[in-house]
């Protein structure tokens, strides 16, 4: 099973055609976005996006990210596309689980939650070692992945805390533009993706384990 992973399109065009384009070259089971399909809005981009991706024929997975406003999560949800507060079967024993938005760290952006709320909700899916997390924001305090170029971090330790104690299979994230990676952490492999308006992506392999690659779109 292969999985196309993007994150952070910000409502620009040119991601939207990186990612139809890359969906349309390449055979892929399921596309997962990881949040801020829209700056702020508008709803109609994030409208238009899930539009193009459910019909290049792939399941489509998705939460909302910080700067997205809740008509977008309403999207996801009546398109039937959302996994926020959620956990679904993706097939051959695998599962995926996700979470949206962004831990409150004073930026007042539209769609923030307290580190308890990601850990207690997370934590309330059932989540165990063949479940995949997509989340908006990344764990704080791996990889670095959390930090941004001013030195802060705006990671989450609620999702530390559920990773430590659920050892998910891997927990898939974008938030921080600056930064990308891939890195195991006690058993959960945390694959951080950079925006796709910066035209970059990821594609994970499942089968008896899980792989993953930092891509261009």
């Amino acid at each position: 099973m292969r999985l196309l992973v993007v994150t952070d399109l910000h409502a620009e065009d040119e991601a939207l055609f990186r990612i139809r384009s890359r969906l349309s070259s390449e055979r892929f089971d399921a596309l997962v976005i990881l949040g801020d399909i829209t700056h702020n809005g508008p709803v109609s981009f994030a409208e238009e996006a899930i539009s193009t991706f459910t019909s290049a024929g792939v399941r489509v997975f998705g939460v909302m990210g910080n700067m997205d406003p809740p008509g977008v999560l309403e999207l996801l949800e009546s398109t039937g596309v959302s996994i926020h507060g959620k956990r679904a079967e993706l097939g051959a024993g695998w599962y995926i689980a996700g979470f949206g938005g962004s831990p409150a760290r004073g930026a007042h952006t539209p769609t923030e939650f307290s580190d308890d709320e990601i850990y207690t909700r997370l934590k309330g899916l059932g989540i165990d070692q063949r479940t995949i997390i997509a989340t908006h924001a990344p764990p704080e305090g791996v990889g670095g992945f959390d930090i941004t170029h001013h030195g802060v971090s705006i990671g989450s330790g609620g999702l530390r805390r559920l990773m430590e104690e659920a050892k998910p299979a891997a927990v898939l994230c974008g938030h921080v533009h600056e930064r990308e990676g891939i890195k195991p952490f006690g058993g959960t492999l945390v694959v951080k993706v950079a925006p796709a308006y910066e035209g970059r992506a990821a594609v994970v392999e499942l089968e008896k384990d899980i792989k993953a690659r930092l891509v261009d779109l």
